[in-house]
């Protein structure tokens, strides 16, 4: 009998020892993240050991350093050539800096959890292996670690932005969200109205379009690429691109640009990880770039049958074109997309003669802008397509009303500064005296009434003129005829 109590006693002790050991090595918790990003792979490293005096209502805690750490956390050596052997000195651990640690070795206080983190997340000691990895899958937004012992954790990312530390001392589930900002982008173009950046402007065929993006990039963030798309109707200036922060350019050795990165994008700015990680707050990096407005944008050309009998066909349109641009990051994350619109416009002339609402046909014009003449193509008879300055073995200087209807002209800006210049009025029809001025809108309605006097007073004046003569040559021829007479009659009454 006494045997079994003893056994009894033995047993009991041995399952109180396992029950306490259990309290003080609990597994049971976790840590889940709200809002990780689809794609991205989180990683959990133990810092810190942790014990607590109730692990279901935990009043006391002691930090050690976990031994796969203890580099990083290492004090300071001084050197002493007079110890036996000599003591050589040794720099203090990147994690040093962040953490009390007292006599006894229990870390007593972090002094700024969130450059600890970044500190040990690019620690080169860093354990190859985590605790715990979790990549997120599509459609996810969250990330779960679960089954662990108490403990101070770091966790990262792929994301490459701020990294995490948590506890979890209670054999509870800590959630925490997403603590990763991203980078952002936001694009705008250049209205030459007004010289402002906006989100869209309107511009003729052959000018020079510029645009302007900003892109916001974090402390910490990773494989930042800038990606910039433009629509056909846009031929993008290759040498144009200049990148600056805070108004100063940027080393040319903190990126690169790829003029030619397929994928359909016309461009793309890569950063290198030397410069992102100089970033220690948030910064404003502006890419710069033009482009040339090109025929695209004022006409549409269709392309019919086979070789070798294809027909191209081309037509007058209104085609807005886009520049689209965004950012990735991180392990292929990315930014929402911006874009800006280019328009250009068109307006008509309606030709007639005084007093007839018929079209008037061959008076000859040439459009002006500020004064200058600008280069015309001609589509058909009744439209006509501002010309790119590559275009000048096609081009003319001068467009011909017709009686088939209004001439169209089509790439010009919604702008007040054309005028319209008559070169040739029809025959028989007097020329304008002066320049017509054209005020372009943006709806494309701008229609200009431009009427010649049929010059139908000249005639009437003309023949006005000749009745004169005529009645002037009688009287002249009367007068002749009295004379004579009257030399006559004097001549018969001396005889």
């Amino acid at each position: 009998m006494k045997k079994t109590r003893k056994i009894l006693a033995i047993v009991l002790a041995l399952v109180l020892a396992f029950a306490l050991s259990m309290a003080v090595f609990a597994v049971n918790d976790s840590i889940t993240i709200t809002g990780a990003k689809e794609g991205e792979t989180y990683s959990l490293y133990k810092l810190l050991e942790l014990v607590v005096d109730d692990e279901t209502n935990p009043s006391a805690y002691s930090y050690t350093v976990n031994s796969d750490w203890a580099e990083f956390f290492a004090a300071p050596v001084a050197a002493d050539p007079t110890a036996t052997p000599p003591v050589e000195a040794v720099a203090a651990g990147p994690g040093y800096q962040y953490v009390t640690i007292n006599a006894q070795g229990y870390v007593t206080a972090i002094s700024d959890a969130a450059a600890l983190a970044k500190a040990a997340d690019e620690w080169t000691g860093k354990p190859a292996t985590p605790v715990q990895t979790v990549t997120v899958a599509s459609d996810e937004t969250t990330a779960v670690f679960s089954n662990l012992p108490d403990g101070y954790w770091l966790i990262s990312s792929t994301l490459g932005t701020a990294r995490m530390t948590e506890t979890t001392p209670d054999d509870a589930a800590v959630t925490i969200a997403e603590k990763n900002p991203e980078d952002t982008v936001d694009k705008k173009v250049q209205e030459d109205s007004s010289s402002t950046y906006v989100d869209s402007n309107d511009a003729q065929v052959g000018d020079t379009v510029n645009f302007q993006s900003t892109v916001t990039l974090l402390p910490n963030t990773t494989n930042v690429v800038y990606h910039d798309t433009m629509d056909p109707g846009l031929t993008f200036d290759t040498t144009s691109v200049t990148v600056t922060v805070g108004g100063t350019a940027l080393a040319s050795t903190y990126y690169t640009v790829n003029t030619n990165p397929g994928n359909g994008e016309t461009f793309t700015v890569t950063f290198t990880q030397a410069y992102l990680d100089t970033i220690s707050a948030s910064t404003d990096v502006v890419i710069s770039y033009s482009a040339t407005l090109n025929e695209n944008a004022a006409q549409t050309t269709t392309t019919t049958g086979e070789e070798p009998d294809v027909t191209t066909t081309t037509t007058a349109a209104i085609n807005p074109q886009t520049n689209e641009a965004h950012v990735t990051f991180g392990n292929n994350q990315e930014t929402t997309h911006e874009t800006t619109t280019t328009t250009t416009h068109k307006f008509s002339v309606y030709k007639h003669a005084t007093g007839s609402t018929e079209n008037l046909a061959d008076a000859v014009f040439s459009l002006k802008k500020n004064g200058t003449v600008v280069p015309l193509v001609k589509i058909d008879d009744n439209n006509y397509r501002v010309a790119n300055p590559s275009e000048n073995a096609t081009t003319t200087n001068t467009f011909t009303t017709v009686a088939s209807g209004d001439i169209v002209i089509w790439g010009v800006d919604a702008d007040n500064d054309y005028t319209l210049e008559e070169i040739t009025p029809p025959d028989g029809y007097n020329a304008l005296g002066s320049e017509v001025n054209v005020t372009v809108d943006a709806g494309n309605a701008t229609r200009i009434d431009v009427e010649n006097s049929t010059g139908s007073e000249l005639p009437s004046t003309g023949g006005y003129v000749l009745w004169i003569y005529i009645i002037g040559a009688v009287l002249v021829l009367g007068a002749g005829i009295l004379l004579v007479a009257k030399k006559r009659t004097g001549a018969t009454v001396a005889e």
